[in-house]
């Protein structure tokens, strides 16, 4: 009976231990992959709030980095079995909050999605109350029995897993900041046709957000979205919130425009519909000539996750983004990124995970070759212990069955 007990505690530390685990790298990962997408998530939390910021604000970058390395640390901690009591408690105390909070939004209904995955998977309010319900009663078994959780790697080495762990997911997250996310979940990943969409009521992309781009004139007189996506060559440069964008490169910018001019290519700024009336302050600040075009501001902040950023469009279809940190200089040298290969989701992983393991490994045979020394010195101090016995048991017996008369003889001459 205390057998299957113990069986059955185990298998289920396990399943609390994939599925918590599972469940924050998961999440982390998806935050620092696109940590501009889960500003725009928490940026509707605090506007729900009355708190008013950009959605590049500092304070929306920070959260979303901390959030994504906190669930990615808790997650590597769970799955190695790293500091155990203390990693667990801490998962109990982040789900109690979320689930509250989810608790909150189910209720009052003031956001559509929580966020919870950012931009790569999307639940509904009450989808998302049930798996946080689900995952704090895992969190709550394991805070009870932290000892059930099973050791991958020795508490003398975790520290380079740790590390290595804290490197990787903050690397990402800057990385995506700076430039554009090397992982795209929005509908404007590149290769996503907006002709298709616009054109072709049977295709994928007519049922996406695509199908709802649209791009007029100021005045509002020409819709321009038709004509847009059958033009050989675009490029669109997207200003989601015209008064945060970054106006240090517009010289790049301009001199691309110029090119573009004397080739032949359509240039087109796109800006959001409620701020279509500041076009005249970002000409003022950048001397820009480009013809300005509005659409919704949403759909400007899945095009390109930078303000500015750069979006160059091939009979329709997505074949490149620059954020404004890395703006091509030429055509000839964005013509070059599109048959680029960009890295993919495997690449990324391979890249956490095969170091990864190489430490793990490390530290299973640095730790068995020590225990396996320890079983040889055992063995050795057995096997000397027992041949000692087995030399005083045989004295003992010679001593016995030596004759009487000898051994006085022997004792007198000794």
């Amino acid at each position: 009976m205390e057998k299957q007990t113990g069986t059955l505690r185990f298998w289920l530390a396990r399943l609390c231990v994939l599925l918590l685990a599972g469940t924050f790298l998961f999440s982390g990962f998806a935050k620092a992959a696109d940590p501009l997408g889960m500003c725009l998530k928490l940026n509707a939390y605090f506007r729900t709030w009355g708190f008013e910021m950009s959605d590049t604000a500092l304070p929306l970058k920070i959260a979303a980095v901390t959030l994504a390395t906190v669930e990615f640390m808790l997650g590597i901690y769970l799955l190695l079995g790293i500091r155990r009591r203390l990693t667990t408690i801490a998962s109990g105390l982040l789900l109690a909050t979320m689930t509250g909070l989810t608790a909150y939004i189910y209720i009052y209904n003031p956001v559509s999605d929580c966020g919870c995955f950012g931009a790569a998977l999307q639940l509904t309010n009450g989808q998302t109350l049930a798996k946080n319900i689900v995952l704090l009663a895992a969190a709550c078994y394991l805070m009870s029995r932290p000892g059930d959780i099973r050791r991958l790697i020795s508490g003398r080495n975790q520290w380079a897993t740790s590390i290595w762990a804290l490197v990787y997911i903050i690397g990402l997250s800057l990385y995506s900041l700076h430039f554009l996310p090397l992982l795209d979940f929005t509908d404007f990943k590149r290769g996503a046709s907006l002709q298709r969409a616009l054109f072709d009521p049977e295709s994928e992309e007519s049922r996406t957000t695509l199908a709802n781009f649209y791009a007029e004139t100021l005045d509002g007189e020409a819709m321009l979205g038709d004509s847009l996506v059958l033009l050989p060559e675009t490029f669109l440069l997207t200003l989601p919130d015209e008064p945060t964008a970054d106006d240090g490169s517009n010289d790049r910018i301009n001199d691309l425009y110029d090119q573009c001019r004397d080739a032949g290519i359509p240039f087109y700024a796109l800006i959001a519909d409620e701020q279509s009336d500041l076009y005249a302050d970002w000409t003022d600040r950048t001397g820009a000539a480009y013809p300005i075009l509005r659409t919704e501001s949403s759909m400007l902040k899945a095009m390109v996750r930078s303000n500015p950023g750069l979006l160059l469009l091939k009979d329709g279809a997505v074949a490149a983004k620059w954020s404004n940190n890395n703006l091509p200089e030429s055509i000839e040298e964005a013509e070059q990124a599109t048959g680029e290969t960009r890295y993919g989701l495997l690449a990324l992983l391979l890249w956490f995970v095969v170091p990864l393991l190489v430490i793990v490994v490390a530290d299973n045979i640095w730790t068995g070759s020590k225990r396996y020394k320890r079983y040889t010195t055992k063995q050795t101090i057995l096997k000397q212990k027992k041949d000692y016995e087995t030399e005083n048991r045989c004295r003992q017996l010679e001593n016995e069955q030596e004759p009487a008369g000898r051994r006085s003889t022997r004792q007198g001459t000794e």
